[in-house]
C-alpha cells in the first residue's frame, strides 16, 4: 500500500475503524475474526431452519416453493439471502419474510383487540341504523 496517498485521504476524510484495521493487519485471506460471521437460518424465536427443508406458500393461486440452502434460500432458480427478499419478489411489496412463510406469527393480541373493536363498532352502527329504518330515536 503506498503510504502517501493513503495519509492524504485518512488526513482529510478520516482514518479506517480500529476493527478493520485489526482484520487488514492480521493478512487473513479466509475472513477468520470478521466482525459479521456467517450463521445457520433460523428464526427470531430461535426455531432452526435446516438446509434442505422445504417451505410452501400460496400466493395468487400459486404454490411457491422456497428450499433452505446452507448459506440462504433458493426459489424460482435463484438464491437469495433472506426471505424477505423473496417476498418482495413474489409480490412485489415488502414483507416480513418469516410472517409471510409463516414462521412466525404477528401481534396477534393487539390485532385481536382491534378486530374486537371494529365488531363492536360495526354492530353499533348496524342496530343504530335498524332503529332508524323501524322509525325509532337513537338513544
Amino acid at each position: 500500500m503506498q503510504q502517501g496517498p493513503y495519509r492524504l485521504q485518512s488526513d482529510a476524510f478520516g482514518d479506517l475503524d480500529k476493527s478493520i484495521r485489526r482484520i487488514l493487519r492480521s493478512g487473513k485471506e479466509d475472513g477468520v475474526g470478521a466482525p459479521f460471521d456467517r450463521r445457520e437460518p433460523q428464526t427470531r424465536e430461535g426455531l432452526g431452519l435446516k438446509a434442505g427443508a422445504l417451505l410452501v406458500r400460496e400466493w395468487n393461486g400459486k404454490l411457491e416453493r422456497v428450499m433452505i440452502l446452507e448459506d440462504g434460500f433458493a426459489w424460482n432458480g435463484q438464491t437469495f439471502g433472506s426471505l424477505s427478499q423473496i417476498a418482495k419478489a413474489m409480490t412485489g411489496t415488502n414483507w416480513n419474510g418469516h410472517r409471510f412463510f409463516g414462521l412466525r406469527q404477528g401481534k396477534a393480541v393487539v390485532g385481536d383487540e382491534a378486530s374486537e373493536r371494529r365488531k363492536g363498532r360495526a354492530e353499533t352502527a348496524a342496530t343504530v341504523t335498524a332503529d332508524a329504518a323501524a322509525g325509532e330515536a337513537p338513544p
